[in-house]
């Protein structure tokens, strides 16, 4: 019995944590965000392309081979990481509950609607 409580949990715990996602700030087309180091926050990157189509995002490097490859730099569906109330580019469903997000963690990438910011180490 426990234990299908406990699945039954762990299988609804995405949906609740999208349950009270703000709308995404931005609506599908095309916008330019710069790319900043999480270990040097004042210091902006490269440009990128970014492409929303509803919830879905991709980046594109058509700046400088610098700091990634030319080219999509990463693809995935915007959730909202309601721990850290932050934007992340997700994967599967429990990215939106993953443990750490951002910066140089092994979670999702972060990503700044408001501000145009795409976030790495």
């Amino acid at each position: 019995m426990m234990r299908a409580l406990a699945a039954l949990c762990a299988s609804l715990l995405p949906v609740l944590a999208c349950a009270d996602a703000p709308p995404i700030p931005l609506a599908t087309g095309r916008y330019e965000f710069t790319h900043w180091f999480a270990e040097y926050p004042d210091v902006p990157s490269i440009r990128l392309i970014v492409e929303i189509i509803g919830d879905q995002i991709e980046l594109t490097n058509a700046d400088s081979d610098e700091v990634f490859p030319f080219g999509i730099v990463e693809k995935g569906a915007l959730m909202w990481h309601a721990a850290s109330g932050q934007w992340i580019i997700g994967h599967d469903d429990g990215d939106r509950v993953a443990g750490e997000v951002g910066g140089c963690s092994d979670g999702p990438s972060v990503v700044d609607l408001v501000q145009l910011i795409y976030w790495t180490c």
